[in-house]
Parts: structure tokens; C-alpha cells; sequence
């Protein structure tokens, strides 16, 4: 059962990984550069707020994509040596805190390196990292504990 369907779990904790920190910073370049635009005021701060919105909503999904398919892979690969949940626990947060710079380098880009957000992705490092090792198992498919994570896309569960 290891392995079948771990990728598209895999990267569904990869954009959740990417998209806690990085995405609210978008949502702020574009309600202010919304707000420049209405009030009239100087559209090229809009415009440029409105490319960083964009910046960071595309690395984003695709820095996502990236993390969760290097944490689906290296999950299944241990997955070979190690059985308890807990060891693939730790796989996960090694593999997670590895791959979390990628969020980092996409913060800094689409903020112009601003202190605030990149000091804030910073502080979110290590809870990324326990989101990782909270959801490696079920990312193997050892376990199923994340309704939202084993569910199959374009499915409806049943009523009761």
C-alpha cells in the first residue's frame, strides 16, 4: 500500500507547506495595489504590487509542488527501511526542514526582501516542519489519519 497515491498526497502537504507563509503576503500586495488603483493614487506602485501578488501566488504553487514531490519521494524511499510511524515521523521533519528554504527564497523574491515577511517565514520554518512530520505517514499511506489528505480528488463521501 506504501507508495500508491503518495505523490498527489505528497504534494498536497507541499502546497500547504508553501502556501501558510507565502500566500497571505500576496493577498496584501494585492489588496493594497486594489487600494492604489481606487483611490487613484500612484498606479505604479499598484502595478508593481500587483506583479509581486502574482510572484508570489506562481513560485508559490510551484515551490509547493517541488517540496512535496522531493518529501513524497524521499518518504517512500524510507519507507523501505523504516515501518513504525514515528520513524517516518522524523524522515518527515528532516526531509520538511530541508526543503523549506525553497519558501524562503519565494518570500524574499516577492517582497524585495523585506524584513516583516521574510522574519515571519522565518519563525514559520520549524511549524512547517511539524506540519511534515505530522502528516508523513499518511503521506506513505501508512496511516490515514488526515480525512482531507487520503481523501480521493472528485470523490464525495457518502451521507449518512
Amino acid at each position: 500500500m506504501t507508495g500508491q497515491g503518495a505523490l498527489g498526497r505528497g504534494v498536497r502537504v507541499g502546497l500547504l507547506m508553501a502556501g501558510v507563509p507565502a500566500i497571505p503576503w500576496a493577498a496584501l500586495a494585492l489588496g493594497i495595489a486594489a487600494v492604489e488603483f481606487l483611490r487613484g493614487g500612484d498606479h505604479d506602485f499598484a502595478a508593481r504590487d500587483l506583479r509581486y501578488a502574482g510572484l508570489l501566488t506562481g513560485q508559490t504553487l510551484v515551490a509547493g509542488v517541488l517540496m512535496g514531490s522531493i518529501l513524497c519521494g524521499g518518504l517512500v524511499l524510507a519507507s523501505r527501511a523504516v515501518t513504525r510511524a514515528w520513524g517516518l515521523s522524523l524522515v518527515g521533519a528532516l526531509l520538511g526542514a530541508l526543503v523549506f528554504p525553497a519558501v524562503f527564497v519565494v518570500v524574499a523574491v516577492g517582497t524585495d526582501a523585506a524584513y516583516a515577511p521574510l522574519v515571519l517565514t522565518f519563525l514559520a520554518w520549524p511549524v512547517m516542519t511539524l506540519v511534515a512530520a505530522a502528516h508523513s505517514a499518511d503521506i506513505v499511506g501508512l496511516t490515514r489519519r488526515h480525512a482531507w489528505l487520503t481523501a480521493r480528488l472528485g470523490t464525495r463521501a457518502p451521507v449518512a
